[in-house]
Parts: C-alpha cells; sequence; structure tokens
C-alpha cells in the first residue's frame, strides 16, 4: 500500500471517527436537553404547589415528616435548575464555538460546564470538519485535539481507569554528591523546574521510608516513586543550563520573591527622606506604632507632683517616618475631607521582608528559603541597614546577630554608645555568631513538627561572607531554611541569592535564579546615623533595659518623703508621691494657660450658643436661643465637623490667646510645600465657617477672630472646656495659701474628663496631651496629700482617679497598696498587684521586683503586727483570775 493510499484511509478513518463522535455526543445533547424534561413532567409533574401556601401550611410542611411526594418533588426543582444552566451554557458555548473558533479552558471550568463544552464540541467538529482544525488563528483555535483532552479528562475523572505516568527518585550522585530533588525531576520530565508544586500536591500524604508521610518537598529519599501530572508524555521544553558557578537548590522551595499587594492608586508604597532615606511604608508603621510605645514607658515613669515636663527626645528621621505613617493612613491635604486610608503592608512576621520597590508594587523576600542574600556594590551596606531595622521591628520574637566588627561597618563609630534592642544581639566574632545559628536550629528542630507549616519569627545573621566560613555557613542556612534561620551578608553569596546594588539603590544584577525577579527593584536603604536612631527607638519600645530598671527603682526609693509611720518602721509604709510639694516650684507647663481677665461671673451667665469639649473625645454641642431664657438645651452637632476641621478647632482651643499663622501652618501642615500651605489653611477656615452654619441652622458662622495675624475662638461664641481647667491649673500656681491651693487642685481635677482629643492622631497634640495629663495627675496628687491624715478613704479615692488617669505608672499602685494595708484592706493588695501587672503587660512590660516586694512585705508585716498585738492564751487566763 502506498503512502497516499494509507494517509486516504487514515482520513476516511479520521473523518468516520468524528463522524460517531459527534453523533454521540448529539445524542447525549438530544437526551439531556429534551429528554431530562420530558421524564420530570411525564413521572413527576408540576412539582411546585398551585396556590401561594399559608404560614400553617409552611410550618406544616417543614416541621412535619418527610413524605415521599416532598422529596420528589424537592429533586424536581433542583433537577429544572441543573438542566436550564446546562441549557443556558450550550446555547452560550455553541455561539462562542461557532463564531469565534475558540474553547474555553475546559481543564480549569467546573464539571457541568466541561461536559457542555465537550458535547457542544464533538457535534460542531463532525458538523464543521476540516475548518475548525486549520480555520482559526494562532492565539484563537480550537481543534480536536481540546475535545480529546477534554473527553480524556472527563474519562480519568469518572472512570480512573488510565494511572498517571510515575518516576524513581535517583540515587545520589557518587562524584558529586548532590541529592536528586522535586525540582531536578519536575526539570527532566516536565521540562520546567517551576512545576514541581504539581507534584509534591500529586503525591503528598504518600507513605514514605521509616513510618513518615511525604509532606515535606525537601524530604525525598532514593527509590521513591512518584506520580506525574497527566501532561508529562508532551515534549519537555529543555531550560539552558545554569552557570557553573550558580549550583543547584538542594531541595525545592516555593519562590522567595513575592510582590506585596497591590497598592492605593493614591498613595504612594514608599517614603524617600533625601538621599540616605528610603523606606517602605510597613517600616514606616512599625516605628510609628515603636514611637507611641516609647513615649507610654517613658510617660509612666513620671512622679506625681514632681513637676517634671521633659519628654521623649524625637529624632529627625523618626518623626518623618512618624509624619509618613499619617499622612499614608489620613487626609493630609487640609481640607477636611474623610482620609482615604491608604493601605499600609505591615511587616510579615513569617520570615518574609521588604526589600525594595518595582514597578510602583512593594517587593518582599524570604531570606530563609532563599538561603541567605548577599549584597555587594556600593549600595550594599546602605540596603542591609534597612533590612537589618525590617528584621528587628518585624516582631519582638525575631533575632539579628552581627559580630562586633561588622555591627562596627554597619552603625558607624558609635556602636556602643547605647544599649540596641533585645532582639538585636551583637557577638563577638564570626565563630561566636555561627555559634549561635547552629544553637537555635538544633533548638528549632527539636521542638518542630512540620518546619514547612510552622513558620517562625525570622534569626538573621548580619555579617560579611567570609571566604573560611563559607561551607560552614551553607550548611547551617541549608539546614535551618526550615526554621526561619538565615543570613544577610555583605558580599557575594553564590549558594543563595546575590545582588548588586548600585549607589542609588537600584539592583543592576543578581546571580541566576530566583534572585532574578530582583533586577530593576530600588533597595530600601538607611544611613548610618538614621540606623542607630531607629535601633533607639526600638529598644526604648521594648521597656526599660535592666540597667534602667536599677537605675530607676534606685531613684524612686529615695523619693519617699513623707513617713505616715514612725521611724522606727520600714520604709514600705512611707508614701511616694503623697509627700509634700513645694508649688511655688512647680514650673509652668507648656500648655498651661492663665485666666482670662475679663471673664467675670456676670458674663458666665450668659452662655455661649456653641460649646466644644477637647478634654475626651473631640465634641460640640450647639445651644439654639430659646423663649424661655431659663432653659438651656443643647444639641450635639459634632458630626458636622470633619475631622481635620476638628483638629483644628483643638489646636485654637489650646490658645486661647491666639495663635500666629505660622504656628498654625507648623503644627498642622509640618511637611508641606509653603505654596500649598496659604491654600490648605484659608480652605480650612472656609469648611469651619461652612460647617458652624450648618450646624446651628445658618445663626452662626464665623467663631474665629483674627486681628494682628493671629488667630483665636471668639469666648463670646465659643465655650472650651480646657480653658476652665487651664485656669484653675494658674490659679493653683498663684495661691498664696493651703485653701486656695486645695480648692484650685480640687476645681481641675473635677475639669479633667478624659485626654486631650481623646482618639485623634496626630503628631503635634502628644506633647500638648500628655503635658495636660501630667498637670491632672499632679492636681489629684496634691489633693491626695492634703487629704491623707485626715480622710484617708477619700485619699483612696483620689489614688485610684489618678490610676485612672496614668494606668501604668507604678508608684500610684505602690501608694495604693500601702493606703490599703493602712485601711486594713488585706484582701485588696493583691489584686491591685494583679491589676498593675496586667496594664504592664499592654506595653510589654512587667513590674518591678520593688513592687512585688511591697506587696509580699506589707502583707507579712500586718500579720505579724497582729499576732503582737493579740494577747496570748496564758496572758489572757491571767487576766481573768486577777
Amino acid at each position: 500500500m502506498t503512502g497516499s493510499s494509507m494517509h486516504t484511509a487514515s482520513h476516511v478513518v479520521g473523518v468516520a471517527a468524528r463522524m460517531l463522535r459527534g453523533l454521540l455526543a448529539a445524542l447525549i445533547l438530544l437526551a439531556l436537553l429534551c429528554g431530562l424534561p420530558w421524564a420530570l413532567v411525564r413521572l413527576i409533574g408540576w412539582p411546585l404547589p398551585d396556590h401561594l401556601p399559608t404560614l400553617a401550611e409552611v410550618q406544616g410542611v417543614l416541621f412535619g415528616p418527610m413524605t415521599a411526594t416532598f422529596l420528589l418533588d424537592f429533586l424536581a426543582c433542583v433537577a429544572w435548575v441543573l438542566w436550564a444552566l446546562f441549557v443556558a451554557d450550550v446555547a452560550r458555548y455553541a455561539v462562542e464555538l461557532a463564531r469565534d473558533l475558540h474553547a474555553p479552558d475546559v481543564l480549569t471550568a467546573g464539571p457541568l460546564r466541561r461536559i457542555t463544552v465537550v458535547l457542544v464540541g464533538a457535534v460542531l467538529i463532525a458538523v464543521l470538519g476540516h475548518r475548525l482544525s486549520q480555520g482559526g488563528t494562532a492565539g484563537n483555535t480550537f481543534n480536536a485535539d481540546v475535545v480529546a483532552t477534554a473527553e480524556a479528562k472527563l474519562v480519568a475523572d469518572k472512570h480512573d481507569a488510565v494511572p498517571p505516568r510515575s518516576v524513581v527518585v535517583l540515587a545520589p550522585n557518587p562524584e558529586t554528591g548532590v541529592h536528586d530533588s522535586l525540582w531536578r525531576i519536575a526539570q527532566r520530565t516536565l521540562g520546567d523546574g517551576s512545576r514541581w508544586p504539581e507534584i509534591f500536591e500529586l503525591n503528598r500524604g504518600k507513605p514514605q521510608p521509616g513510618g513518615r508521610v511525604f509532606d515535606r518537598p525537601s524530604l525525598i529519599f532514593p527509590g521513591e516513586e512518584f506520580e506525574l501530572p497527566s501532561d508529562t508524555a508532551s515534549t519537555p521544553h529543555v531550560r539552558p543550563p545554569a552557570p557553573a558557578e550558580q549550583p543547584a537548590p538542594r531541595a525545592p522551595h516555593p519562590p522567595p520573591v513575592q510582590d506585596a499587594p497591590p497598592p492605593h492608586p493614591a498613595a504612594d508604597v514608599g517614603f524617600r527622606w533625601g538621599d540616605e532615606l528610603f523606606v517602605g511604608l510597613g517600616l514606616a508603621s512599625a516605628v510609628s506604632a515603636a514611637l507611641v510605645l516609647a513615649r507610654c514607658h517613658r510617660n509612666r515613669r513620671y512622679r506625681p507632683g514632681s513637676g517634671d515636663r521633659t519628654y521623649l527626645p524625637v529624632a529627625p528621621v523618626v518623626y518623618q517616618l512618624r509624619l509618613a505613617h499619617l499622612r499614608a493612613t489620613q487626609d493630609d491635604d487640609g481640607l477636611g475631607s474623610e482620609p482615604p486610608k491608604a493601605p499600609v503592608t505591615p511587616l510579615a512576621h513569617d520570615g518574609s521582608l521588604p526589600v525594595g520597590i518595582r514597578d510602583g508594587r512593594e517587593m518582599a523576600l524570604d531570606l530563609a528559603v532563599s538561603r541567605g542574600l548577599g549584597l555587594i556594590g556600593e549600595g550594599a551596606a546602605a540596603a542591609a541597614r534597612a533590612l537589618l531595622v525590617s528584621a528587628v521591628a518585624a516582631t519582638p520574637e525575631s533575632r539579628v546577630i552581627c559580630p562586633a566588627e561588622d555591627a562596627a561597618a554597619l552603625l558607624g563609630r558609635r556602636t556602643d554608645q547605647d544599649v540596641p534592642p533585645a532582639n538585636f544581639q551583637v557577638v563577638a566574632d564570626i565563630e561566636a555568631a555561627l555559634d549561635e545559628l547552629e544553637a537555635e536550629t538544633l533548638a528549632r528542630a527539636r521542638q518542630a513538627t512540620a518546619p514547612h507549616t510552622d513558620r517562625r519569627p525570622p534569626v538573621v545573621l548580619v555579617a560579611r561572607s567570609l571566604q573560611q566560613h563559607r561551607q560552614r555557613l551553607q550548611a547551617i542556612l541549608d539546614n535551618g531554611s526550615d526554621f526561619g534561620v538565615t543570613g544577610l551578608l555583605l558580599g557575594q553569596w553564590p549558594a543563595g541569592i546575590t545582588a548588586y546594588v548600585r549607589g542609588d539603590g537600584t539592583v543592576s544584577a543578581t546571580n541566576p535564579g530566583p534572585g532574578e525577579r530582583l533586577r530593576g527593584t530600588s533597595m530600601f536603604h538607611l544611613g548610618e546615623d538614621h540606623l542607630e536612631e531607629l535601633l533607639t527607638l526600638l529598644r526604648q519600645a521594648r521597656g526599660p533595659h535592666e540597667n534602667d530598671r536599677k537605675t530607676t527603682s534606685a531613684r524612686e526609693s529615695g523619693l519617699e518623703l513623707l513617713a505616715v509611720h514612725s521611724a522606727s518602721e520600714q520604709t514600705d509604709a512611707r508614701l511616694e508621691i503623697l509627700g509634700p510639694e513645694d508649688d511655688s516650684s512647680d514650673p509652668l507647663s507648656v500648655n498651661s494657660a492663665s485666666p482670662r481677665p475679663h471673664t467675670t461671673e456676670h458674663q458666665q451667665d450668659a452662655l455661649p450658643p456653641l460649646r466644644i469639649t477637647v478634654l475626651g473625645p473631640v465634641r460640640v454641642w450647639w445651644r439654639p436661643a430659646l423663649a424661655d431664657a431659663s432653659e438651656v438645651v443643647e444639641q450635639e452637632v459634632t458630626s458636622a465637623f470633619q475631622p481635620r476641621v476638628r483638629e483644628l478647632l483643638v489646636f485654637l482651643a489650646l490658645h486661647p490667646d491666639g495663635v500666629s499663622r505660622e504656628a498654625l501652618i507648623a503644627a498642622l501642615w509640618p511637611t508641606s510645600p509653603s505654596e500649598k500651605t496659604t491654600n490648605a489653611l484659608n480652605t480650612s477656615f472656609s469648611r469651619l465657617r461652612r460647617a458652624v452654619g450648618a450646624a446651628t441652622g445658618g445663626t452662626l458662622a464665623e467663631v474665629v477672630l483674627t486681628g494682628e495675624g493671629r488667630y483665636r475662638l471668639n469666648p463670646d461664641v465659643v465655650e472650651v472646656d480646657y480653658h476652665r481647667f487651664a485656669a484653675a491649673v494658674a490659679a493653683r500656681r498663684a495661691a498664696t495659701s493651703q485653701h486656695e491651693r486645695t480648692d484650685a487642685n480640687r476645681r481641675a481635677v473635677e475639669c479633667y474628663t478624659g485626654s486631650l482629643a481623646d482618639g485623634m492622631s496626630t503628631d503635634w497634640i502628644e506633647t500638648a496631651r500628655e503635658a495636660i495629663r501630667r498637670d491632672a495627675i499632679d492636681a489629684v496628687a496634691a489633693l491626695a496629700r492634703a487629704l491623707v491624715e485626715e480622710d484617708p478613704l477619700q485619699t483612696m479615692d483620689l489614688l485610684e482617679m489618678a490610676r485612672a488617669f496614668d494606668p501604668h505608672n507604678e508608684l500610684i499602685y505602690r501608694d495604693i497598696m500601702r493606703l490599703q494595708e493602712r485601711l486594713g484592706q488585706l484582701d485588696a493588695i493583691p489584686r491591685t498587684l494583679a491589676l498593675l501587672t496586667t496594664r504592664l503587660a499592654e506595653v510589654d512590660d512587667r513590674p518591678s521586683p520593688q513592687a512585688i516586694d511591697l506587696a509580699e512585705r506589707l502583707q507579712r508585716r500586718h500579720d505579724a503586727h497582729q499576732d503582737t498585738a493579740a494577747p496570748s492564751s496564758a496572758d489572757r487566763g491571767y487576766s481573768k483570775t486577777r
């Protein structure tokens, strides 16, 4: 038989098979499209009720026993719905296949749509024949192979008759010692090593030697047989081999470089300040949170009554990152609109760290999976500093280990001037650092049951890549990759990823492999001074160091100024914050205001139409004019004032004597260009006028007085609660007698109803908020000192009030326990200590040993005092006989 006759015969057989397949598909389609509804109508009939059922009928069906009729009707309704969906799919796919010669992805579609496409495609191929095989374009074709593949998939799904191909894991190469891996198996059988997850998912859970199951892609044994995906028979595409200097991975892992979630279109994904600082908003968010926590630690050590008004110093880089975080989470145009809430990607806690920006997206790198990152080039050190800070700030449980010599290269000459954060460990040399890594790897390996699912906080070695320790370091990073142990190295690192960072922070080249996606990335970077200042902030945010605790305890132990018991008793009985206070030496706080000289009792009878409270949440009330002047009615209109307008009101309320234009701009728009701040300020005042008009029904409009370049709230129109508090504080400082001082303190305590603008997040307000809070605490402490001898119960109430003002101040809790011991409330002392423990846990701290020892000794001394005061039984008997 000649070749042409053989070709003709095969063509006839192909056409006959296609026609037979089309006929079979047509019969099945006809049966489904027509036979199914005929059977439903013929055998079951109309399944729905012929009238609208009443509530009693519905309850009877739902709560009564299930009948065969109800079950058949329910199944019939489901069948009609499925039939309708099938008819719709048939119609849609028939039109698409006949018009565009294009089939959807049948392998990823659902089972119903997959059957639809196969049946319709088989019928159309039988009818249209050769035109469907050759008539489509290169990018939009549908041929018999697609249908055949889908049919094979359906047969495999239903009958599972043809098992997929399998492969056997090879033994290690005796010359090179290289082990087989899922990557290499996928490379030689599927033509693409990155398809190793398909093999892993297909064989997950298979038994392995030693009684294990296959749940770790990096742990395979020679001789194991793995099933392969069904498309293995296709000709694999062989990639060109990697250069010799790039070793193949020991075990397959997911790609280490990942894109972070896409940013908000109105928000920048990075923050740049000068030429030496470029970081992601995730780090800015972490620094902002650390600043809040550090301020809390600093403020809670304030001694009530001391008059201390020093606050936590903030480095310029910390201040700029705090502002960047605030701008990313709220509106900064000064127009008073609702903030667009730009997403801020937090630092990952699973080992992935943000490394830079590429194509407007933040790139994250899993250092452990990549088995280390080596940085070379002019910008390598600056990029390493940014990654170091990200690793330290990621979570308190993360650890960064750095040899002293390398720490000096990164931090500069001031490495030993301050104590680093607890999770940044500086060791003597590289050998000590490797010992730490090995110990951490062994400890985590003993505790882990499933390392690939139990991601740990990262342990990062930051060092130079030294040739003499390369083999040991590579072994550590290979073994520790499943446990979050990794390395950030200054120098080439061919065992993992090596990136060349130019002076501007751009990655211009990487070694072949997973790190190729870093090319073109603008790496985050920090200068030496920035790194030191950020590490200092992170240390302050983690609470006082042990040396700081000892210094603080020694200082506080000398502040027991008032001995309420005899000198022979222990110092535990002395009240620390209730000692005598010299009010004349109490300095004026930055936000204290003198009483307004024109305010008289007569003028207060005519209440202003607006009342603003800034102590506590910002709230605004309107007092409409009524026919009955003796009745005062208030309506809350806070919702009429947008967030930025409320911030403007708070700033003006804190300055009753007025504030300059420059001070307003510096506080509310600290980083905006000068050409924008004028328009922003004018727009904010316009919005304030419109808000007041809307809130008061057009009765009021202007509430701000302008004169001599200063702005202030009109005291005849606006009443502010802070003004009464500031007047009481000023009267206390001007008092000449104890009675006047006590009365002023009482008025200050009554006026302080909460933290300044509680809930408002802006940086300028923090200093004013803390100063006002300390004024209130001083007033409570002074009032308690005046009443401690004559009314200890009221003093206890005042101490509880001070504790509410400053819930993390240990000195207040100590005095509460001492006063509880004096009042005989011994059962309350452990509860007070437990409350202190709970409160300090909120700021990642714990009570000092002095506080714990004080609680125990107060109870022991009271018990001993009771035993001494109670007469013995012999003494009682002797007294009776007398």
